[in-house]
């Protein structure tokens, strides 16, 4: 009488697998660990901003401007992470508008910088100038690559909608 035998296991693929789901467990909690502290710290930019505005001077604004546009960038980490959890997907489109807000946020700091300072050495290719117009060619290629990014990507959307 012959008796079917069950499959071989293959205890070397079991083994790689319960392994890949308990380290993409760990990098889930990894992740909304790093989640909380972006929240968090966006809590405590608020907060200290808040605090700090004890007068509507120019210094005050200009940090509060600061502080407000970081958070933003805070904003957006966490909403890359929250995004990479649910798809697993690594939405480079964030970083460049990271990228984006980041120069923007600088330019402004320099801007405001160099207004105080407009009396002093009058030069035009001064330090400030020169990390001004970096700045914005770095805003210019990121806003170009980002144009670029959604351009494909819809063509892309398109493309597989027309295979279906």
């Amino acid at each position: 009488m012959n008796i079917p035998q069950p499959p071989p296991q293959d205890s070397h693929r079991d083994f790689i697998t319960k392994l890949r789901r308990t380290l993409l467990r760990i990098d889930d909690y990894i992740h909304i660990i790093v989640a909380i502290f972006l929240m968090v710290g966006a809590i405590v930019v608020i907060l200290h901003s808040a605090l700090s505005l004890t007068n509507l001077s120019i210094d005050s604004v200009l940090g509060l401007i600061n502080d407000m546009l970081f958070v933003v960038i805070i904003l957006e980490l966490l909403w890359i992470m929250l995004s990479y959890l649910g798809r697993r997907r690594f939405p480079i489109a964030s970083f460049i508008i990271i990228g984006i807000i980041s120069s923007i946020r600088r330019i402004l700091l320099i801007e405001a910088q160099s207004s105080f300072h407009i009396g002093s050495g009058n030069q035009f290719l001064s330090r400030q100038t020169i990390d001004l117009l970096l700045y914005v060619l770095v805003v210019v290629i990121l806003v170009f690559s980002y144009y670029l990014l959604v351009r494909i990507s819809s063509g892309n959307d398109v493309e597989s909608r027309q295979r279906e």
